[in-house]
């Protein structure tokens, strides 16, 4: 298995950085392939590169992120979520490759009163979600071979990340007012990584979409308090407020809770409960003090 070849897109995102260190120390070559190297909505180009180093895998960890740009710029996020992805995927046809892409929840439009599942209907209310249906509907309809990864709330070392958001106005401010109305599971991309790694070592080779997320439902609000806590910010205050106060450009589905029950049965793959990630990313980016 350590033999495989594999072409990581967008390896320089935050969660494309953890993929990188984590399949390396699992002893898999990466060829790694970022906006400065490989512009994906360009498909001759991902057509000769890829024929070029022709991987056994091809994970896709780039996407167009920013939520309420999107609703203006929805060609750019287009470009990437959705033709970037089509091209990715017509690639992995052509070479023979199996497709990893990440996806996401906002590909629901959050009305469910219960975890969303893999065949569940989807109905994204924003730009952004529109254009990563639009891409895991061009994967499938590919004719390649691929895992479609669904995933929410994410946070790294290595990015932009509510995380840090919060740690940045909590040494500011001893007061911040967050939504209370939004509920899904933070994620620490280290984990994802390595639940990647685990895939392509036991991978049964069928065309699946999989729902991954650390364990445990909670608020934006009830996030924070933890951050705040684990961080030791004892200083500022989290208030709780209606998702109403906050006017964005992008709607936010109320419910982004995932149901990983798929991925545990296919794949006996449970990542830890989001408190204990949190909890690690902290020690990890040197925050922790006992």
């Amino acid at each position: 298995m350590t033999g495989l070849k594999i072409a990581l897109i967008g390896s320089t995102g935050m969660l494309g950085i953890d993929v990188n260190s984590t399949l390396k120390e699992a002893g898999f070559f990466i060829q790694n392939y970022n906006s400065l190297n490989l512009d994906i909505t360009d498909k001759g180009r991902v057509m000769a590169s890829l024929m070029k180093l022709m991987p056994d895998y091809i994970i896709n960890c780039a996407a167009y992120t920013n939520v309420d740009l999107a609703e203006s710029e929805k060609d750019k996020a287009d470009g990437v979520n959705h033709a970037g992805a089509k091209n990715l995927a017509d690639a992995a046809k052509e070479i023979n490759a199996r497709l990893i892409h990440i996806s996401t929840d906002y590909v629901f439009d959050g009305t469910k009163k219960t975890p969303y599942k893999e065949n569940d209907e989807v109905s994204p209310i924003n730009e952004y979600g529109l254009s990563k249906l639009k891409g895991e509907n061009a994967i499938k309809e590919s004719g390649a071979s691929y895992i479609i990864i669904r995933t929410e709330w994410l946070y790294g070392k290595n990015g932009k990340n509510f995380v840090n958001t919060i740690l940045k106005l909590a040494d500011s401010k001893k007061k911040i007012e967050v939504v209370n109305d939004q509920f899904g599971s933070p994620t620490y991309t280290k984990d994802i990584a390595s639940a990647l790694s685990e895939i392509i070592k036991k991978d049964n080779g069928s065309n699946e979409v999989y729902h991954l997320t650390n364990v445990g439902t909670v608020s934006w609000f009830e996030f924070a308090q933890e951050i705040i806590k684990v961080f030791k910010r004892i200083n500022c205050e989290i208030m709780p407020v209606s998702s109403n106060k906050f006017i964005r450009p992008a709607k936010r589905p109320a419910n982004s809770v995932l149901d990983c029950s798929k991925i545990k049965e296919h794949y006996k793959i449970e990542l830890r409960n989001w408190k204990s990630a949190l909890r690690k990313y902290c020690l990890d980016i040197g925050y922790f003090m006992s």
